[in-house]
């Protein structure tokens, strides 16, 4: 279903169609001189962006992109994977003495308070 496009940009649109017009009928190489670098530079723009380069490569065989596989967002989604296994946790705990005071004292109060 088309939107509907706002006003503000319409109007917008139609004085640029009226002043590309005017520009035309008034010096029509000038307007076609620029126009035309205009696509070259997008030209450029869109290749530079998508390969990285401004000019292709022709020398040399090229490696092809590794392309990922699309696959359906809606499906996925849906889709439940297998849980993969729990791995060891990478870090060790280093026994140190902070606590272990503490504990001594707390384990000679047991010991002392339980009845025989």
């Amino acid at each position: 279903m088309l939107r509907r496009i706002p006003p503000v940009i319409l109007i917008v649109m139609l004085l640029a169609i009226y002043g590309f017009l005017l520009t035309f009928i008034e010096d029509p190489v000038n307007t076609l001189i620029i126009l035309g670098l205009s696509a070259l530079l997008f030209i450029v723009v869109r290749n530079y962006l998508r390969t990285g380069s401004f000019f292709q490569r022709s020398s040399g065989p090229r490696k092809p992109k590794p392309t990922k596989p699309k696959s359906p967002g809606l499906r996925q989604a849906t889709k439940k994977q297998a849980p993969t296994p729990r791995r060891d946790h990478p870090f060790r705990v280093i026994d140190g003495k902070k606590g272990k005071a503490k504990q001594k004292q707390d384990d000679q109060n047991s010991h002392n308070n339980i009845s025989h």
